[in-house]
């Protein structure tokens, strides 16, 4: 099995719920796009427009669930802890969606986890967690 090391904060199947109609890409503003600095030492913005992209190039971070050990790389927390989570998410963001007050209660809990788990899992996200614990010296 091959390790995951591009690892998407904001699930693929999530991301393709917000595809215009026909559209298979995803079209966002890139806040803090490339700076180029020219020979003549002016410093120019590259392209931070609406960007088109498709889900497996957006809302990912290479490395941002690994961990290492030594040179053994381990992406457990994406296999294991988030791909469960994006898995029953999915279900619980399709039940939502649709009409079935049934379907709701049954799937209640997996979706307010889902949501819970999203902030965090976020670079941002866990850039605040980091903080609120101090650094572990033994």
């Amino acid at each position: 099995m091959s390790i995951t090391r591009n690892n998407h904060y904001v699930p693929q199947w999530y991301q393709q719920g917000f595809f215009e109609p026909v559209c298979s890409s995803l079209a966002y503003v890139d806040t803090t796009p490339d700076r180029k600095v020219l020979a003549d030492g002016r410093v120019i913005t590259q392209r931070g427009a609406w960007d088109s992209t498709p889900t497996s190039l957006a809302f990912r971070q290479k490395d941002l669930y690994s961990t290492f050990f030594g040179t053994s790389v381990n992406d457990e927390i994406e296999r294991r802890l988030f791909g469960d989570v994006d898995a029953r998410g999915s279900q619980a963001v399709r039940a939502f969606i649709g009409t079935d007050i049934g379907e709701w209660h049954d799937h209640f809990q997996d979706f307010f986890e889902f949501l819970d788990i999203q902030k965090l899992r976020t670079p941002k996200g866990l850039d605040w967690l980091k903080a609120q614990y101090a650094r572990r010296t033994n």
